[in-house]
């Protein structure tokens, strides 16, 4: 007899219910999430991240971004 070793991970109610669409049949989350997981490689995965941080980077290095302390009177402006 195989024992498994299962863990549970938090998701949103909207995230839950957009997996919930991806399964057919006896598919598990778990298969699910591996089917993405082959899809999506890695360093393909990294990359799009860096290239977020990179440019959030870019931005606070240009000053470009809002100051906690002036939050809301630029909210106010709009």
């Amino acid at each position: 007899m195989i024992t498994m070793s299962y863990k549970t991970i938090n998701v949103t109610r909207h995230t839950y219910e957009k997996l919930i669409l991806y399964k057919h049949g006896n598919m598990s989350f778990d298969d699910v999430l591996n089917e993405f997981m082959n899809i999506v490689e890695e360093k393909d995965f990294y990359r799009r991240i860096l290239q977020e941080h990179k440019k959030r980077m870019r931005k606070m290095k240009s000053k470009d971004f809002i100051e906690s302390d002036s939050l809301e009177d630029a909210l106010a402006k709009v």
